[in-house]
């Protein structure tokens, strides 16, 4: 089976109110999984996935949730690979040496620039804690994932992210290109970079990679930047290792689901197509849902399907759904600098 991640929001409830918030956190739900309920969602996927399979905790945030740290070290026991995503704000030093000793092997945790810049997008004072919440984990022993959001308002800082990442330590810095969903759909409806912005800042992330070769450089949204990697590869330059590894382009539904509070599964975060909820049906069944072996097909449509790279890039699924209602339509936001006419 082709190897997954799982994104797990564990909770709906949050300490903070971010402006681009695609979820929009605050306020735990009714509904969501309980302590036992969590254990059999982890039983479910060590059975289909195996061990060692990468479960990320995220939320809201994860560490309002009571029973977290019961949960991390049942994924432990259980020989998953257990990851937090969290703010960074309640990571003090004991928390971080708590998360540790849970079985917590990883922390991404969000820088979206310079400090004044990421306090205006998710609260006076929170860069400054969310940076002292990285040293705190880095000095327990887990490895740090940097995961910016760039949008209009902070993509001029992109270099100074980079910067602030390989300053912490972090094995990797994951770029999230802003797409307006849920509060963000209120707060920074004009955030989402316009094409010709987007393919630079691609280009920028190459160009910051091939000098220094220390800290990976990805991207979640950005399965364009796969293309770029790929001629880089082809003119024998420097790519990170990722890209020899990792399932490539858009992973949704093809090597990444997330599963909400309530249990409900979708192809990944971003993605609102319910493919099955947990509490009534196997994760196994959700990988043989409609929805997910459509996206493994990869029969995407319009550009995308003519384009040489359909099965490098694949295409924004989650910009597809957005801008055009139907998640195997054409990427809106790929351009001539990516797309090929696919050779017959």
């Amino acid at each position: 089976m082709t190897k997954y991640n799982i994104n797990w929001n564990v909770t709906r409830e949050c300490n903070l109110v971010c402006k681009h918030c695609y979820y929009e956190a605050g306020t735990r739900l009714d509904d969501e999984l309980s302590t036992a309920e969590s254990r059999n969602l982890i039983d479910d996927i060590v059975t289909v996935f195996g061990a060692g399979t990468n479960v990320t905790l995220g939320g809201g945030e994860p560490l309002m949730r009571e029973d977290l740290f019961e949960v991390i070290s049942y994924g432990k026991d259980n020989g998953l690979r257990m990851v937090l995503a969290s703010n960074g704000i309640l990571l003090t030093e004991s928390v971080a040496a708590r998360l540790k000793h849970s079985g917590i092997d990883e922390v991404i945790i969000p820088i979206d620039g310079t400090q004044a810049t990421h306090d205006a997008i998710r609260g006076k004072g929170v860069f400054e804690k969310a940076v002292h919440g990285a040293q705190a984990c880095i000095e327990a022993g887990m490895s740090l994932v940097v995961d910016p959001c760039i949008m209009k308002q902070n993509e001029s800082e992109t270099v100074d992210i980079i910067d602030i990442a390989e300053g912490l330590g972090a094995r990797q810095c994951r770029f999230f290109h802003y797409i307006a969903m849920g509060r963000g759909s209120d707060k920074i409806p004009d955030g989402e970079l316009a094409i010709e912005q987007y393919a630079k800042n691609l280009t920028l992330l190459y160009e910051e990679q091939n000098r220094r070769k220390s800290l990976e450089i990805c991207t979640t949204q950005a399965c364009q930047y796969w293309v770029v990697l790929k001629r880089k590869a082809a003119a024998g330059l420097f790519v990170p290792e990722f890209f020899y590894n990792e399932v490539p382009g858009c992973r949704a539904g093809i090597g990444m689901l997330s599963i909400k509070p309530n249990g409900d599964v979708v192809p990944c975060p971003l993605l609102e197509v319910k493919a099955g909820n947990v509490r009534e049906t196997s994760l196994r069944t959700v990988l043989n849902s409609e929805v997910f072996v459509k996206l493994r097909s990869r029969a995407v449509k319009g550009r995308c399907a003519a384009c040489e790279h359909k099965e490098l890039c694949g295409g924004c699924r989650v910009r597809a759904y957005l801008h055009c209602g139907d998640y195997m339509a054409e990427d809106p936001l790929c351009n001539d600098s990516f797309f090929e006419d696919a050779v017959e």
